[in-house]
């Protein structure tokens, strides 16, 4: 039942390093099925801007978080010393940092209102590939819930404040009105719609999408409700139009370049250009922002933005901490349990084919609307029973070796293993509440 996990996030490892690790969204379902083939019996994995991280339960007892750093070292053909990751292996310790990460406690943004969605969506594609089981399954649909929780029960969001937006914000600080500016969105995704989103509350009325694949962009035009589409193809020639460019793909060469950013320059006649590249891995070429009236930023030089914007939020953390320790708590107390589930299984179906059979052969003895009554009665006895038993296996604050002595003895007592045919094993898949 253990759960290991690894962490390379803004925490520990600088952008160039992240953005050499990050899994293209093409590229993680391929490398779940390669986990599981190699050591993992469950997996998901969340790639971000800000994070990669790695969770699975071990095909092997033997396996630690230092041969999954290897792992991930090997297949991103990169460098990685244990000062650039996080490794934890206590169920407890993994679960608090995918609530908090749930949460937004952990973004770089505190209370970041992508996060929520990019774990349910890692969720979603192992659960797509068939590589959440039963363990990873819990610890994600926990997670989701503390992040619901947090986002309805505190202002950890207030402000609607991410990546995205803090691009908005530097571009006010730039230009004034944002309502006179054109501005050019590259990439179609979910932080591009985010940021076109952004720019269109802000007051910007000229907004083009780009993107690698076109059905993509004039799927998003379409469902923004404004905008225009912009092939890819014409961004070199174009770029000289907008005051405003974001950038967000997954694209793992530069799409603006400095030859493209200096030709445009030369030809706004002195107006100035912002290009905000919130990539990973890059998108810009970064020797831009030396380009005379041409402003370059990536993520990191966002942190100061964001730090003026996530102010207010701080006071809100502790509220925040402590719904992710309620949830934690709530997973730990089902994670304990786990070893002794398929004896609660076999004990409630013992004590239900005993009360069947019983009533089955005294079937004659009673008419249907009797039958019916002493049915429920049997059932209500049979319950109150094997409430005592299954108390002692669902204290989860006793010591697993308790619980797990406990589970013996019941077995014994109850000829659970011998019902089931010496194996131990139960057929189903119950679940303690």
């Amino acid at each position: 039942m253990r759960v290991l996990s690894l962490v390379a996030s803004h925490h520990t490892a600088p952008l160039d390093l992240r953005e050499r690790l990050a899994f293209a969204e093409e590229e993680i379902s391929e490398a779940l099925v390669a986990l599981r083939r190699e050591m993992a019996r469950e997996a998901v994995i969340i790639t971000t801007c800000n994070r990669t991280e790695l969770y699975l339960t071990p095909a092997d007892e033997e396996l630690t978080a230092d041969h999954l750093r290897q792992w991930l070292a090997r297949r991103r053909d990169v460098p990685l010393s244990d000062s650039h990751v996080r490794s934890m292996g206590d169920p407890a310790t993994v679960a608090h940092h995918l609530f908090s990460v749930a949460a937004g406690i952990d973004s770089q943004v505190i209370g970041d209102i992508q996060i929520l969605g990019q774990v349910r969506d890692a969720y979603e594609t192992a659960r797509t590939q068939g590589s959440a089981g039963k363990v990873l399954s819990r610890l994600f649909s926990s997670a989701l819930h503390a992040g619901k929780r947090v986002r309805s029960e505190t202002d950890l969001g207030a402000g609607a404040v991410s990546i995205s937006y803090v691009a908005v914000e530097l571009a006010r600080k730039i230009f004034h009105p944002l309502s006179s500016q054109r501005a050019l969105v590259v990439g179609a995704g979910d932080t591009g719609e985010l940021a076109a989103r952004n720019l269109h509350e802000q007051g910007v009325r000229t907004i083009a999408i780009a993107n690698r694949t076109p059905e993509r962009a004039h799927t998003l035009v379409e469902r923004l409700g404004f905008g225009t589409y912009l092939p890819m193809e014409q961004l070199g020639e174009r770029l000289r139009e907008f005051d405003i460019v974001i950038v967000s793909t997954g694209a793992r060469e530069y799409l603006v370049t400095y030859e493209m950013a200096a030709a445009s320059a030369e030809r706004r006649g002195g107006r100035p250009q912002l290009i905000v590249d919130i990539s990973v891995p890059r998108n810009v070429d970064p020797r831009i922002n030396a380009i005379p009236l041409v402003f370059c930023k990536d993520i990191n030089d966002l942190n100061g933005v964001i730090e003026v914007n996530v102010e207010r939020r701080r006071a809100e953390v502790p509220k925040a901490e402590r719904i992710v320790e309620e949830e934690v708590e709530r997973f730990m107390a089902w994670h304990r349990l786990l070893p002794v589930t398929p004896t609660i299984a076999e004990l409630k179906r013992r004590g239900e084919e005993i009360a069947h059979a019983e009533l089955q052969r005294n079937r004659n003895r009673f008419s249907q609307h009797d039958y019916e009554n002493v049915e429920k009665l049997v059932g209500s006895v049979v319950k109150r029973l094997l409430d005592l038993p299954l108390a002692h296996l669902l204290d989860a604050e006793q010591h697993p070796e308790h619980t797990m002595m406990k589970a013996e003895y019941i077995r014994l007592l109850f000829n659970l293993d011998a019902v089931n045919g010496g194996s131990g094993e139960a057929g189903g898949e119950g679940q303690p509440e």
